[in-house]
């Protein structure tokens, strides 16, 4: 496995002489937060490998760059650990996408807004872009800073999103957390309140109010009723 600097731009990654690392654990303990694995493209591009190689020295037996040739060029791409952005922490994804618990730069802050062990998932939302550029739009932040990535399935694209949920164990309910017991304990002290008003004792189902005269209960056939006949 290679080894890679940590950078928060393709330009530092490139140019820095920092010390590399092989896992992203590893990176991650030594960023203090959570790290990707980003792929970024340089600036430049080049008529032949020479010129690339003239324009980025390591180019060759360097792990951190790459080659590619695109529309009609060389182009010169740089691997390298980017430190992930705070990611919501949530027990599902759409949740997360929605109504977080709260916001997480480390696994021990995701335990303290979870009130247990946390660990950092990427799964995917339930709905479905039909084109890239849609999906990009609406995501354009969350995929910047590393937080979602873009998946086609059939029919169109789908965004995984990366969040803290609390760690799965078989065959065990995860509890609740302290936000979600204070908001049930505040919907259970809360006096109950119907959708909607109460139908009127009066009228059975197959029956209806007048429209000009609320006294007159009409049935399913269309007679009138005074109400107690």
């Amino acid at each position: 496995m290679s080894f890679f600097p940590i950078a928060t731009g393709p330009e530092e990654a490139a140019t820095s002489a920092a010390p590399t690392w092989r896992t992203a654990e590893d990176a991650a303990k030594r960023a203090g937060r959570p790290v990707y694995l980003a792929s970024a493209e340089l600036a430049g591009a080049f008529p032949d490998l020479a010129a690339a190689e003239a324009a980025w020295p390591g180019l060759y037996g360097d792990p951190r760059f790459e080659a590619v040739w695109r529309d009609g060029a060389w182009r010169v791409h740089v691997r390298f650990w980017r430190p992930a952005p705070p990611a919501p922490v949530a027990r599902t994804p759409s949740q997360a996408a929605r109504k977080p618990l709260g916001i997480a730069h480390t696994p021990d802050q995701a335990n303290v807004l979870l009130g247990q062990t946390a660990e950092l998932a990427c799964e995917p939302l339930a709905r479905t872009y039909r084109t890239l550029a849609r999906a990009r739009a609406v995501w354009r932040t969350a995929l910047d800073s590393g937080l979602a990535r873009l998946q086609e399935v059939d029919g169109g694209f789908q965004v995984w999103l990366s969040f803290w949920r609390p760690l799965l164990r078989p065959g065990l309910a995860a509890p609740l957390a302290p936000g979600e017991r204070s908001e049930l304990a505040e919907r259970a002290a809360a006096p109950l309140r119907p959708n909607a008003a109460q139908l009127d004792p009066y009228v059975g189902l197959f029956e209806q109010l007048a429209p000009e005269n609320p006294v007159i209960v009409l049935a399913e056939e269309g007679d009138g009723r005074t109400r107690g006949e």
